[in-house]
């Protein structure tokens, strides 16, 4: 629901942000939203927060409680197709149907997941109305690498800090359990890397120890380079400190069968293998597509809207969550945010009303 640290380097745009997310609907604003629902927030890993049941239905059925209690009608399984201007307000279409209102908040979210309805057609409504859209690709993704070793990897994980460089240069560093597939890699620190591989052009790479809870493990490359010098098989020596699938990819990548002795490899052999278990590098060619990304980056451009989300072009017009070009980290920042905008623009509409 959110994350313990609201600190705004957490959001993303083209545009400077309406307003802070952290700041306006703050812990203590949180709290107290919740508290009136009747929900409990919990914290897990990465200060992530989640509803004491750890279901998104607590949630979903207290919102809509409270909608009812309102006098909110709920219509559901129904497209809008267009929306157009009408004396006093906003007239929606769904084929042969239609629904007057005065005020319309456009919710629709991105293009990320889209077997949930998030398909994209907020942006064409929004730009009915003449406003425009930054350029869209997935967010809080995984990376798709490339290596003849990552089918052999696949299930694989490790826990440690991963490195994204563009053109050579460290751009970007994670720390958390990395989760290794057939065709890439996810887990939480590389689902934050996403964005900036889809944010601009260049080559891209990762690199990332084989070896887990390194910082547990203070001066650990001079242990093991002592190590390395004791009349032991390289295989026997890499079996007390990687599982047998990282141990084969070491022993290929050094030219190794496994029964040379270590303490008889060449200055060149002894230093590449422990380079390896250090930094594993894989090139990164994409990001796997909005069907597996959790967000959208991108979206309707801000620069269209008052620091209350109302549209400069279509007064009472609004616009909510991921349609807007706003996207959020992993770790609940993207549902602060849609909480945050609509719970703006409800006060607003409140005060406007009076």
């Amino acid at each position: 629901m959110s994350n313990e640290d609201l600190s705004a380097c957490h959001w993303h745009s083209e545009s400077p942000l309406p307003f802070d997310p952290g700041t306006y609907f703050s812990a203590e604003a949180r709290r107290e939203f919740f508290d009136a629902l009747g929900i409990d927030l919990v914290e897990e890993d990465r200060g992530k927060l989640y509803p004491s049941t750890l279901q998104a239905r607590t949630v979903l059925n207290a919102l809509r409680r409270r909608f009812f209690v309102a006098g909110g009608e709920e219509v559901v399984e129904t497209c809008i197709d267009t929306i157009e201007q009408s004396k006093g307000g906003f007239l929606l279409a769904s084929g042969e149907n239609s629904f007057f209102a005065d005020k319309v908040i456009v919710a629709t979210g991105g293009m990320a997941m889209p077997q949930s309805g998030s398909d994209g057609k907020g942006y064409g409504l929004m730009k009915a109305f003449g406003h425009k859209k930054t350029r869209t690709f997935p967010g809080i993704s995984a990376l798709l690498c490339e290596s003849p070793y990552l089918k052999h990897l696949n299930g694989t994980k490790v826990q440690g800090r991963i490195t994204l460089y563009r053109n050579g240069e460290a751009i970007a560093s994670e720390e958390g359990e990395i989760l290794l597939a057939k065709d890439g890699i996810s887990g939480p620190p590389v689902l934050d890397l996403a964005r900036a591989v889809g944010e601009r052009k260049g080559d891209y790479a990762v690199s990332f120890p084989m070896l887990n809870h390194l910082e547990q493990l203070p001066d650990y490359r001079n242990i093991l380079e002592g190590r390395s010098y004791l009349p032991v098989a390289a295989k026997d020596f890499l079996d007390g400190i990687l599982s047998n699938k990282w141990a084969h990819v070491v022993l290929k990548e050094c030219g190794l069968k496994g029964e040379e002795p270590m303490d008889q490899l060449s200055w060149d052999e002894r230093n590449r293998l422990l380079n390896l278990l250090f930094s594993f590098p894989l090139p990164v060619t994409g990001v796997r597509g909005f069907d597996y990304a959790q967000v959208t980056c991108g979206g309707m451009a801000l620069s269209g809207f008052s620091d209350n989300l109302e549209s400069v072009y279509a007064p009472g017009l609004y616009a909510a969550g991921e349609v807007l070009d706003v996207d959020g980290d992993c770790g609940g920042y993207n549902i602060h945010w849609a909480v945050a905008s609509a719970h703006r623009i409800a006060r607003a509409i409140k005060k406007n009303d009076k």
